[in-house]
């Protein structure tokens, strides 16, 4: 059978005892496929791996927080207008006395994390890194804080004061 033009220009043609024996070279297509397919699988898991994470963000486990509470002392071993520092574990508070009662406050300033300090003659609190003043009652009042200081549940039991901190896990 002689060679003729049916075959196409990727096909080579060989003659070999007379007969017409084509080989065709798929690398070319086996390569693509190859690459094609590794290709659609990393994006497959990749739209899997960011949906995932997206119903992860939508849907937020919930942890139930528990608290633990810590002795801190007896009120009248506070002095009245003063803020003691007091560190509980990692937890850095001022314990503040005043007229209104005793309260608790972290002492990580929520501009950069700094620790502020109370200032007696002004009633303030202050944070020595930018200048941030809080209020008596936390309330961020100069600088550039953008949130209030966090404060902690304080809690009279049997003549002792006791503060509720997070649980570390």
């Amino acid at each position: 059978m002689p060679c003729d033009a049916r075959f196409h220009a990727h096909r080579q043609r060989f003659t070999r005892h007379g007969f017409c024996m084509a080989v065709i070279h798929d690398d070319i297509g086996r390569r693509r496929f190859l690459s094609q397919a590794v290709m659609a699988f990393g994006t497959l898991f990749g739209i899997g791996a960011l949906a995932l994470r997206f119903v992860q963000f939508l849907v937020p486990s919930q942890k139930s927080k528990r608290y633990e509470a810590v002795l801190i002392g007896t009120e009248a071993r506070l002095p009245m207008g003063e803020a003691v520092p007091v560190t509980l574990g990692t937890h850095k508070i001022m314990v503040l006395k005043t007229e209104e009662g005793v309260t608790a406050f972290s002492r990580r300033c929520t501009d950069l994390g700094c620790l502020v300090s109370w200032n007696k003659e002004r009633g303030q609190f202050v944070c020595p890194c930018h200048q941030g003043v809080f209020d008596r009652t936390g309330r961020n009042i100069a600088g550039p804080p953008p949130r209030p200081l966090d404060r902690y549940q304080v809690v009279e039991r049997n003549g002792q004061l006791y503060v509720n901190i997070l649980q570390s896990s």
